[in-house]
């Protein structure tokens, strides 16, 4: 899904010497600005983030979307993905933004980035709203693997993962393994110091519903919200007018504070 939205312009932001990450940002030159982050193997032109970019132009907020490396317009392959990589180009982006605030909405793995990015840039971030947030989803990844097929993922150096909407396949470097330890949100309670809401639909064939329960039973967070979407999926693609809602609540909390 492609869309152009009246007051977007494009950016591109460099975050290697030779990478850069590209996307659209609507400024009103008004504070926060709103960052959407995209989930795995989709982009900063899917349903969710035209439907909330649309959204908040017409609110008048400031608003940023963008593709992770090796998604959409962004430079890098993504059998080369790694949750390092997406992280280190979410920062560049709000350094870029920097010393606005900030409101990170991030959906499936854009969820899992929003906590990593506001833990690395507590003064920034104001708030999350998290939409069936993959926390430690590669961790999940490797549980559901037979040790035969670990081994062959290690030593083939690329594996290949049943896309769940498609009837096709996709490609996987094991690299993605590498360190994730280190993004781990559900073995320690997560601290965080910002407001946090989170939709997960009770049906999610992706990421079930516990998954944010075990999270949110441990974070430390000031206020934290658990709205669970009655027989939503993963993409809760139903769900986006509350979502939305939702957003102008959190907008309006924020720019009272």
């Amino acid at each position: 899904m492609t869309a152009s939205i009246a007051n977007e312009r494009d950016f591109t932001v460099e975050t290697t010497p030779d990478n850069r990450v590209r996307g659209h940002i609507v400024d009103f030159s008004s504070d926060p600005v709103g960052v959407f982050l995209h989930g795995l193997r989709s982009d900063c032109d899917g349903s969710k983030a035209v439907a909330l970019a649309q959204h908040a132009e017409q609110r008048g907020y400031s608003w940023v979307r963008f593709d992770l490396s090796g998604h959409g317009r962004s430079d890098g392959d993504f059998t080369a993905f790694t949750i390092t990589d997406a992280l280190r180009d979410t920062l560049a982006v709000l350094k870029a933004l920097a010393p606005r605030p900030v409101i990170l909405v991030g959906s499936s793995l854009g969820g899992w980035l929003s906590v990593l990015a506001a833990q690395r840039a507590p003064q920034q971030v104001q708030a999350m709203l998290l939409i069936a947030p993959a926390f430690n989803f590669v961790q999940n990844f490797l549980a559901d693997l037979a040790a035969g097929d670990l081994h062959h993922w290690q030593q083939n150096g690329v594996r290949r993962f049943a896309d769940p909407y498609q009837a096709t396949t996709y490609s996987l470097g094991y690299e993605v393994v590498h360190g994730v330890h280190r993004y781990d949100v559900l073995s320690e309670p997560v601290r965080l110091h910002c407001p946090l809401t989170i939709f997960h639909g009770d049906q999610d064939e992706i990421l079930p519903l516990t998954n944010t329960m075990r999270f949110a039973d441990r974070a430390q967070v000031p206020a934290l919200r658990v709205e669970v979407v009655a027989g939503g999926d993963h993409r809760l693609t139903s769900a986006i007018p509350r979502i939305c809602a939702e957003l102008d609540r959190i907008w309006e909390t924020t720019t009272e504070s």
